[in-house]
């Protein structure tokens, strides 16, 4: 005959976990996932932020450039938007004279552009050249 059995009943009490272990170990899981969730969601919301702020600029400087090229510059303000390509931008145009003595002859261009999305957060660039190009013809 062999040694002293185990009791059946205490063996099967050591197996397995507890319900409070099992409760502990899914509010662990539940905040580690909500805070990965969390982390996620603001990274993507920084992304596209970023492309938003990056595309203003980029826009603002092709604004600047077509207004720049022109010969003659009246005073005024215009605004419009990007069309399709860029259905969530729009642009202000503001060109006007400064201030000062000797400052008829020049012009100060005001680009703005603003998404939709971020109102508050606007491309400005400003710009002084002559109010009309001489190419020497």
């Amino acid at each position: 005959m062999s040694g002293p059995v185990p009791c059946a009943k205490h063996a099967a009490s050591r197996q397995g976990f507890t319900l409070l272990e099992v409760m502990i170990a899914m509010a662990i899981l539940a905040t580690v996932l909500v805070t990965v969730f969390h982390s996620q969601s603001q990274s993507i919301a920084m992304a596209n932020e970023s492309r938003a702020l990056t595309t203003l600029a980029l826009l603002a400087q092709s604004r600047m450039a077509e207004i720049e090229g022109r010969q003659d510059l009246s005073t005024g303000q215009t605004t419009g938007n990007f069309g399709s390509d860029f259905p969530d931008y729009t642009w202000t145009v503001n060109i006007s004279q400064p201030p000062g003595p000797g400052s008829s002859a020049l012009r100060k261009i005001e680009v703005t552009v603003v998404h939709d999305y971020y109102p508050k957060r606007p491309c400005k660039i400003i710009l002084y050249r002559p109010a009309s190009l001489n190419t020497g013809r």
